[in-house]
């Protein structure tokens, strides 16, 4: 019965440790993520302002460029005049011999220029009326207002100003310059750059990637029919990509950035529609052996800071990797921790219950035999009475005791005496069933419960006893003999009665001359 208790409280001890370990695990799951969250956002939030003062610089470079070219070739008498007489005509035949006179002229300046990664010349008449397209010649004559808000700012305002725009045939960081002629503003002039001179101009200091996308809407609505070929669907809904950025010499393939794209598309989906720039890295175990790759996107705005477009920078993360790398032992490490110090409770907690069985043991067994003693057997009585209540099988009771047991403790002493308790005990102990109860009562006196035993079988164990025990060899002692009680429980009959008429018995045994055995 003991040990029947022990396993089931050892799985509750199991189930305590699985339990700890769970709930610490919990703990350390939290507080490493917390760890490698706080250090990913704080390494993450670096990277758009870095990528963006990059950006800028070398769009500021490529201004600069710009600035030279319109005050030493475009800003000059000949091409301010051409720009005057220009704007005084409506003639289509002195307008088209003009726009011959200053292609001819700045032909040559504009071969130049586009090997600093200038992508558009145009000179627009007052009013953003386009006059000279020298990436498009052919196209001319189109008013450009509703499309191309810095002219539209420079027409009213006479200032230079320098913006990211879409246009008729191409987006571009443009430059718009206002053209005076004597004093009379006769027109503007636009020296722009796409996005793959900055692309260019980036790639000269990393070798990492980049691309370009556009709102999709904004093509729609401002790009020639015949000439959006220039832009290609993306794998983001909102956008298009500049076919020009899509260049396959960077540092990650461009089939591998539209896989990467085509799986983060929904991630980044909502961040897009804020308009905001941002950064997140990436890892795929069938992808660059899982290696970080940190994908920002930085956004650029029109003339009146609306996010338009989307520069997006792919690079591999190797500090971030580290990051990961050390979060991931520090889970690891901690995991073992907590393992340990629920494998350590779990230690505890066995040694205290055993210490309690033993403890317990203690309390129910007698110290000399090793058999159940009074209490013991009174806990285990009360459950087999509720057994019996429940199955109704028979439950038979000896109740059985040493003749003369005073008169050899007197004869031979108290160490014979122990010595003849210890041996009975050890007798009847070997001729018992493993679910009978055998107790010390006190003293000589001795119960023996038999569970779903018949009174005669009862009997006949009794009587087997009394012969066994009359006739082993105590050491010097002749003879040990024993009076036997025998009873069955009764339906209704409690704990007490039950004992008592096995005792009344039991003396009715001593009464018959003892080394006998009476039943009822």
């Amino acid at each position: 019965m003991p040990y029947k208790n022990f396993f089931k409280d050892f799985k509750s001890i199991i189930i305590i440790t699985l339990s700890t370990f769970f709930l610490l695990e919990g703990v350390v799951f939290l507080v490493v993520n917390s760890i490698k969250k706080h250090d990913t956002d704080t390494y993450l939030s670096l990277i758009v302002p870095d990528f963006t003062k990059h950006v800028n610089m070398t769009y500021t470079h490529l201004t600069d460029i710009s600035k030279i070219f319109y005050d030493m070739d475009v800003n000059t008498p000949q091409v301010k005049e051409i720009m005057y007489k220009a704007s005084k005509t409506k003639n289509p035949q002195e307008l088209a011999k003009l726009r011959k006179e200053l292609l001819v002229k700045l032909s040559p300046t504009y071969t130049y220029m586009k090997k600093y990664a200038v992508r558009q010349l145009h000179f627009q008449l007052p009013q953003a009326v386009s006059f000279l397209r020298f990436h498009r010649p052919q196209k001319f004559g189109d008013s450009l207002i509703g499309v191309r808000e810095t002219l539209e700012y420079v027409n009213q305002y006479r200032t230079p100003i320098s913006a990211f725009e879409e246009g008729r045939i191409f987006n571009g960081f443009r430059n718009v310059y206002p053209i005076y002629y004597h004093q009379t503003f006769v027109g503007t002039v636009e020296i722009s750059f796409s996005f793959s001179a900055i692309q260019e101009m980036l790639a000269k200091f990393d070798a990492t990637s980049y691309i370009f996308m556009i709102k999709k809407s904004i093509v729609g609505k401002k790009v020639f029919h015949d000439e959006k070929s220039n832009y290609t669907e993306s794998a983001f809904p909102q956008y298009t990509y500049d076919k020009k950025t899509l260049i396959d010499t960077m540092e990650i393939s461009l089939k591998k950035i539209r896989f990467i794209n085509k799986e983060i598309s929904k991630q980044v989906e909502q961040k897009l529609q804020t308009g905001n720039s941002f950064s997140f890295y990436y890892r795929n175990k069938n992808l660059y052996n899982n290696h970080s790759i940190i994908i920002s996107f930085v956004h650029v705005p029109n003339l009146n800071e609306k996010t338009v477009a989307y520069i997006i920078h792919y690079q591999f993360g190797e500090y971030l990797d580290t990051i990961l790398h050390k979060a991931f032992m520090l889970f690891w490490l901690l995991t073992l921790l907590a393992l340990g110090l629920s494998m350590s409770m779990a230690t505890y907690l066995v040694y205290i219950h055993k210490k309690q069985e033993t403890i317990h043991s203690f309390a129910v067994h007698d110290a000399l035999t090793g058999i159940y003693n009074r209490h013991g057997v009174n806990e285990l009585l009360n459950q087999q009475i509720k057994e019996y209540n429940r199955t109704q099988k028979e439950f038979s009771l000896l109740f059985f005791d040493i003749d003369f047991f005073k008169r050899v403790n007197d004869t031979y002493g108290h160490e014979m005496g122990d010595y003849v308790l210890v041996n009975i005990a050890k007798i009847v102990n070997e001729n018992i069933r493993s679910s009978d109860i055998f107790a010390r009562w006190g003293g000589e006196e001795f119960l023996l419960f038999l569970p779903h035993t018949k009174l005669e079988d009862a009997k006949q164990l009794a009587e087997k006893l009394r012969a066994t025990i009359e006739k082993h060899a105590f050491s010097e002692i002749d003879t040990i003999t024993c009076s036997f009680g025998v009873t069955l429980l009764q339906e209704g009959e409690d704990k007490n009665s039950f004992i008592k008429r096995a005792d009344t018995l039991l003396y009715k045994a001593k009464s018959s001359g003892r080394n006998c055995v009476v039943s009822e």
